[in-house]
């Protein structure tokens, strides 16, 4: 079981090494923080909002109804996701890998568990974690509720409303604090679309320099899904777990995350030579998905010839004999 201490302690290691933060976490958290305050501004700006308590439904700065503002939300909503199928069919889920909040704030977490020697900065890594989950709480808050329920709306208003902020908040802190990246390696329901419907990819994981490889396994103790990225392409698929079922490709359960490659890059990088791991493009001989065949080592017994009962040898002698 990657996920917990193994993997943690590997990739601080790694980390603490190299001396400096790898540029998959710096696109992640670009990409995070971006996307973040896009979600943020839209219903700041008017630009899309729903309002649950007032009633003040806003599309492109104009109040709508419910009704309106809910198709005005679906069609794009279901256009995105058309568009995220075919872009996982092609170069997998970097939806998850890069964009899904959840898994940079859990890489976050398990850095903040080896951030510091003492409780002062695992209580500071925690209080950090904490306030980014109220953070996404008011963003999601903002969304479906006008914040002036707070100081218009009736004493039930209140006490809903506030529950539904610190639900949220809380549900986040809970699911970064128990789960992790367990939630994306079994119980996403996301993830498991995005596999069923991409099982096959022209971009991922390769191994492309095998003659390199240490055998360290490290890229296989920091993998959050519980792969060999050694073994992408024609490799034994991993067993169903959570809402996964058993058979799914193993370019299918990748996240492309590059956690295996940050790993791989570490632990060869005092050497001269090409890195054993790369993520991109998959040459034609690198997007196999199907697992090995399995061996027959029992060979095929010979079939026996029948036994020879007296009566027939009988026969067979009489047949012999040249007629009288």
């Amino acid at each position: 079981m990657p996920i917990g201490n193994v993997r943690e302690k590997v990739l601080y290691g790694i980390g603490k090494k190299r001396g400096s933060v790898h540029r998959y976490t710096i696109y992640r958290w670009i990409v995070g923080v971006v996307f973040t305050i896009a979600v943020a501004l839209l219903p700041t700006l008017n630009l899309f909002r729903f309002d649950l308590w007032g009633g003040h439904h806003m599309v492109l700065g104009k109040e709508v109804d419910l009704q309106t503002a809910a198709k005005a939300f679906g069609y794009p909503f279901m256009a995105v996701n058309i568009g995220i199928v075919i872009a996982s069919k092609f170069v997998g889920r970097y939806l998850c890998g890069f964009v899904c909040p959840h898994g940079a704030l859990s890489r976050f977490a398990e850095y903040t568990r080896y951030f510091g020697k003492h409780a002062g900065h695992r209580f500071a890594g925690e209080a950090v974690i904490f306030v980014v989950c109220m953070l996404l709480g008011a963003v999601t808050f903002n969304f479906w509720v006008d914040w002036r329920v707070f100081t218009q709306g009736s004493l039930v208003a209140k006490l809903l409303s506030g529950g539904f902020l610190l639900g949220v908040a809380g549900g986040w802190y809970g699911l970064l604090r128990f789960l992790g990246l367990g939630f994306c390696r079994g119980w996403c329901p996301s993830g498991v679309y995005f596999a069923v419907l991409g099982p096959d990819s022209y971009n991922g994981i390769e191994f492309a320099h095998e003659e390199n490889c240490t055998h360290c396994k490290a890229c296989e103790k920091v993998c959050p899904v519980d792969l060999n990225p050694t073994e992408m392409s024609g490799g034994a698929h991993r067993e169903g777990m959570g809402f996964y079922s058993d058979g799914l490709s193993n370019f299918a359960l990748c996240l492309r995350c590059g956690d295996c490659v940050n790993a791989c890059e570490g632990m060869t990088a005092r050497f001269d030579t090409e890195t054993p791991l790369r993520m991109g493009w998959l040459p034609e001989g690198a997007r196999d998905s199907k697992p090995p065949l399995e061996d027959d080592d029992d060979e095929e017994a010979p079939t026996p010839a029948p036994a020879t009962t007296e009566a027939s040898a009988d026969e067979e002698r009489a047949a012999a004999e040249p007629a009288a």
